[in-house]
């Protein structure tokens, strides 16, 4: 059963993710002049996104205009509308009125009364039948988070599509004593359930439980062996995960940043520790692979970027020079839930939004580009800067600085490693300086630490770096110190080894 529904609600979540990633490459921003240069968008696609039966403009969420097959056409609501983690995105049941076609209208909104729309018909949503014994009992059903059914898959529909002039008494078995299984998409506001028969799963084992009658000792022995077994098993790392976000065990530590032109602290990036209940502190390489693969890197940023803002408020308001970088994922840029998560966190805090820095890693693509652009765009709106983090060492390269708009650069320690007391050049870190100089961007170096390195940075143009060379990741107490330290913005060329405890090094 779960197999089943977990299979059903992924082809749902890329269907309306396909969706979605229309809107993002459509005008969203502003309500479109409806012409039919507009037309001729919406009909290309349409065309090129074959799930959608339709797409075009919605008033008021239920009539359509300027669409890319008709005129003009109107929607019946079969259900309530109801939104996801996005406020922007809606989704609703309908029946086109023109064709008495049914399908789910997923809606971008613009305004209050108009939006751009894509209509999905039930047909893609259209249950994948169980592979086993119970293929002509189950039902599946496609619903929304408030439980009302956008298509739903029944012994009787089945019956009905195949002999539609057939008449028949529907089994009242089919419907009693119902064994019923449901999972929750994580994305969107859809919810996958699958339900049998009591009757009919007891009948599947009764074939079983007759072979097992006469080998009672051996099914004991085998059910032991399975309990110890499970017992000695290691814990799922995505439950230990998920259960270490639920108890707050991640928590932020800040690398200082300093401005190696000038010698003044310019601010820190977070970086993610995992402080267990018996007091180990460990890094991010031992559980942020498994974080991205499972999803769980979401909650774990959201969790941190709370720590920050209660830990930085009082001191970031004294300071407005200083900044925060907070790393993000390629999740993240999937849709708009993280501007107003930003937004929330930030928004009332002393840390403002014009400190804060937010990091897109190279290490993994992002899926859709035009999307990325279109989320980063709202965050550099609101005064937040956007910088590309491991630049050069990833999938994007020089496609992600043409393309998201960036505003700082942070060439990776892989690089910065390269530079000795011989190296005269270093042409991936020069061409770097020199075309950010050209786009007006900030240049960060990363994993700093040897004079050496600090010197020839300096010399090719670099403004910050963070490393060894100035100071660990901190905790925040000691990180407030430091900004207490050299926080001001006439201090210059002081000594790190002052506020932090490590190596007298200096920043002139």
């Amino acid at each position: 059963m779960d197999q089943t529904a977990q299979r059903t609600l992924v082809r749902a979540e890329t269907f309306v993710q396909e969706a979605i990633d229309v809107f993002s490459a459509l005008p969203h921003f502003r309500v479109p002049v409806c012409d039919n240069a507009l037309q001729e968008r919406f009909r290309g696609m349409m065309l090129r996104h074959s799930v959608l039966h339709d797409v075009g403009l919605i008033y008021n969420g239920e009539y359509m205009y300027c669409s890319s097959i008709k005129e003009s056409t109107s929607f019946q609501p079969t259900s309530s509308q109801v939104t996801g983690a996005v406020d922007h995105l809606s989704y609703r049941a309908v029946r086109d009125s023109l064709t008495g076609k049914e399908g789910l209208l997923v809606q971008w909104h613009i305004t209050e009364f108009v939006s751009i729309g894509g209509f999905i018909l039930v047909e893609n949503f259209v249950p994948q039948g169980m592979q086993t014994d119970y293929v002509d009992f189950y039902r599946i059903s496609m619903k929304l988070k408030n439980n009302e059914i956008i298509t739903e898959s029944t012994p009787v529909s089945r019956l009905r599509q195949r002999a539609p002039f057939y008449s028949f008494e529907p089994d009242p078995n089919w419907v009693k004593d119902l064994i019923t299984h449901e999972v929750n998409s994580s994305r969107y506001p859809l919810t996958v359930s699958v339900a049998l028969p009591f009757s009919a799963v007891w009948d599947s084992f009764g074939g079983v439980m007759r072979v097992v009658d006469g080998l009672g000792i051996l099914t004991g022995a085998l059910i032991m062996f399975f309990f110890v077994r499970m017992g000695l098993r290691k814990p799922d790392p995505y439950v230990s995960l998920e259960q270490a976000i639920k108890r707050k065990e991640f928590v932020p530590y800040y690398q200082p940043i300093l401005d190696i032109q000038s010698g003044r602290l310019a601010g820190c990036e977070v970086l993610v520790r995992w402080r267990k209940p018996d007091g180990t502190i460990l890094s991010p390489g031992h559980f942020i692979d498994v974080a991205e693969a499972s999803g769980l890197a979401l909650p774990m940023t959201a969790l941190l970027m709370e720590q920050v803002a209660e830990d930085l408020s009082e001191s970031y308001a004294k300071h407005p020079n200083l900044k925060v970088a907070i790393n993000l994922f390629n999740k993240h840029f999937e849709d708009l839930a993280i501007v107003r998560e930003v937004e929330q966190v930030f928004g009332n805090s002393g840390v403002r939004f014009e400190q804060l820095v937010l990091e897109v890693t190279e290490r993994l693509p992002l899926e859709n580009l035009d999307r990325a652009r279109a989320i980063i765009a709202r965050l550099q709106e609101l005064g937040i800067r956007v910088a590309l983090d491991d630049a050069g060492t990833g999938h994007g390269g020089f496609a992600y600085l043409q393309k998201l708009g960036m505003d700082i650069i942070k060439i990776d320690k892989l690089f910065v490693d390269t530079i000795t007391a011989e190296t005269e050049t270093v042409p991936i870190i020069d061409s770097l300086s020199q075309m950010a100089k050209g786009m007006d961007m900030v240049v960060v170096a990363e994993g700093v630490e040897t004079d050496e390195q600090l010197d020839y940075l300096r010399r090719s143009g670099i403004d910050e770096a963070q490393g060894f060379l100035f100071s660990p990741a901190l905790p925040a107490s000691a990180y407030l110190q430091l900004v207490g330290a050299l926080g001001g913005k006439n201090q210059k060329k002081k000594q790190i080894s002052a506020a932090v405890k490590g190596n007298a090094k200096t920043v002139s």
